[in-house]
């Protein structure tokens, strides 16, 4: 489901008449399926930043948010990608690991920073991504600190987890963050896609305390 920032307020209505919220789990993390990842941090934190910086191309960005998608479909948990640059590729995935996804298409880390302030307070979502690993990383250390900040004191009442990929390290907010730095080999690629997530060894660089109100 494609969708773009000021259309979201509408999109909110939508959601909660199509998927009136449910209690949540109790617990401060979400499984991922990721054996190295949640074996690390017992999952992604909720009502937290967790952030995955991918190093180069073809390191296992697309098979962690496939995972994601696998993970939170099996639990009934809506998923929101905000993707900055548009580069999304919905037919690279299963269409049936996509009908719980809400893709918000934005041309700018702007936007995208904006549809994430937003989202974030929606209480029908479970996870949201929000994609910057396009956008140039002079940018992203541009940005002032602040806005990372606002997304975390959003994010911290909330039981949903905020994953933020960066190209490189960019959120000081962030609580848990990882690195994946190996590229995949061109004859991996052909692999399946089961056996490379399960294969990925995301690097931990950081995890802090939780300290979000409960």
């Amino acid at each position: 489901m494609a969708t773009t920032p000021n259309k979201l307020a509408t999109l909110r209505l939508l959601l909660a008449e199509r998927f009136p919220t449910t209690a949540r789990s109790h617990g401060r993390t979400l499984l991922t399926g990721i054996p190295s990842l949640d074996h690390a941090t017992g999952g992604l934190p909720l009502g937290a930043i967790t952030e995955i910086i991918a190093t180069a191309p073809s390191c296992g960005s697309m098979l962690v948010l496939g995972q994601l998608l696998l993970a939170t479909r099996a639990t009934r948990t809506r998923l929101a990608l905000i993707d900055a640059s548009d580069s999304f590729d919905p037919a690279s995935f299963n269409e049936d690991l996509l009908s719980h996804l809400v893709w918000v298409r934005c041309t700018g880390q702007a936007a995208a920073l904006q549809a994430a302030d937003l989202l974030i307070r929606d209480a029908n979502l479970g996870l949201v991504v929000l994609d910057l690993r396009r956008i140039p990383a002079r940018d992203l250390r541009a940005t002032p600190a602040q806005h990372w900040y606002r997304l975390q004191r959003a994010v911290e009442p909330s039981d949903l987890a905020l994953v933020i990929t960066t190209p490189c390290a960019t959120v000081p907010s962030a609580q848990v963050r990882f690195e994946l730095n190996t590229p995949h080999p061109l004859d991996a690629l052909d692999g399946e896609r089961a056996k490379l997530t399960t294969a990925l060894a995301p690097t931990p660089q950081r995890q802090r305390r939780h300290t979000a109100a409960s």
